[in-house]
């Protein structure tokens, strides 16, 4: 059966930078280990924030399980989901080895894979400026020296990104068009990938499945209204709550419909001579580059219709909104829009605030008998 369920959440507690407006300069609190000083690490109170959110997904809270993992390139992204990748990882292997119906009784795929994907469509928000870049994600084979536990190198060749987001930053309604152009596809090929597992299988081991991805405060806004069609007409309303390391869910409220070869037909893609088209209301910032290619040359991004109610992938509903129950200090660092700033909050980090690492963050994770985690 197609995706049906997407677990949003947001990384944990991150040190600060700032930037100087008049020259463009970023400026980090401390030594970031990408080099950019926009990606910085959590604080140990992230660190605490991320095995919380593992002991969640791994819980018998949490079904259905995660099927695959998407993610943000920064590095405080691949921190943060880290101990949830690798809990979930341990706890899939626990189940096979005690046989295949309890993999299912547990809520774990027997066909999940937990190679983290990484989208730069799903990366952070910058402002618009017109004098200057924003510093850009590392790459993948840098992240992947960090995160060789959760980051396939190298990655799939069925896994292709999608799109990078514009060096020169976006307005409110570009970041909504890029997540909606982001997510149309990236759920399309999940359907696709599954259609094509499951096609040969009865309808009785057919299972549910879902998705989880992590991201920012921003983005993970716009990925609420775009998966619900429902664009508010003042940005600034607090519709969908994006605490750090909480959790939203999203349910399909129907199934998109196949060609014959199991392909969603919801195609944003298309080659530039094509006369493709999306909606007149929708554009991306300009800069903002596809990924992907195909014999005739590059293909161009179109914004799919996604407004009015309509929603991407056959529209979702939201059924649990930025969730904290799990988190020890509950719901903290909250955002919302507030014009068209940069995507800057403020300071996060106290001043006492130290640099993490991954290894940090990596941590063994013993398996309850009962599927939940003892992490």
């Amino acid at each position: 059966m197609p995706l049906d369920t997407i677990y949003l959440t947001r990384h944990g507690h991150r040190l600060n930078w700032t930037i100087d407006y008049k020259t463009g300069t970023y400026h980090s609190q401390f030594p970031t280990p990408t080099g950019n000083p926009a990606d910085p690490t959590l604080t140990s109170h992230g660190v605490r924030q991320s095995h919380e959110l593992a002991a969640h997904f791994v819980s018998a809270d949490v079904s259905p399980k995660p099927f695959r993992v998407y993610s943000s390139p920064f590095y405080r992204c691949l921190q943060t989901i880290q101990p949830a990748v690798e809990g979930l990882s341990k706890l899939k292997l626990k189940l096979k080895l005690e046989g295949r119906e309890k993999a299912w009784k547990g809520g774990i795929d027997e066909d999940a894979d937990f190679g983290v994907r990484v989208e730069s469509g799903l990366g952070e928000w910058f402002g618009p400026t017109t004098f200057f870049t924003h510093p850009s994600p590392a790459s993948l084979s840098t992240l992947h020296k960090h995160f060789p536990s959760i980051l396939p190198s190298p990655q799939p060749p069925k896994v292709q990104e999608i799109l990078t987001p514009s060096p020169t930053g976006e307005s409110i309604p570009q970041l909504h068009d890029r997540l909606a152009t982001t997510l149309s596809q990236l759920l399309s090929d999940l359907d696709t990938e599954i259609t094509a597992l499951e096609s040969s299988l009865p309808p009785h081991r057919r299972t549910s499945k879902a998705v989880l991805i992590c991201s920012h405060a921003a983005p993970l806004i716009a990925m609420g209204r775009v998966l619900t069609g429902r664009m508010p007409d003042d940005p600034a309303e607090e519709d969908f709550a994006v605490f750090t390391a909480g959790v939203s869910t999203f349910v399909r409220r129907r199934q998109p419909s196949f060609d014959g070869a199991g392909v969603g037909v919801e195609v944003k893609y298309g080659p530039k001579d094509a006369g493709y088209g999306g909606t007149e209301a929708g554009h991306l910032a300009p800069g903002t580059r596809s990924m992907r290619e195909s014999d005739g040359g590059e293909l161009e991004l179109v914004v799919p219709e996604w407004r009015g109610g309509r929603g991407v992938g056959g529209g979702w509903e939201c059924v649990s909104n930025g969730d904290c129950g799990f988190l020890s200090q509950g719901r903290e660092r909250g955002w919302h829009f507030n014009g068209e700033e940069d995507f800057d909050t403020g300071a996060m980090a106290g001043s006492g605030a130290l640099p993490t690492s991954s290894l940090d963050t990596k941590a063994e994770v013993e398996v309850g008998v009962d599927g939940g985690s003892k992490l």
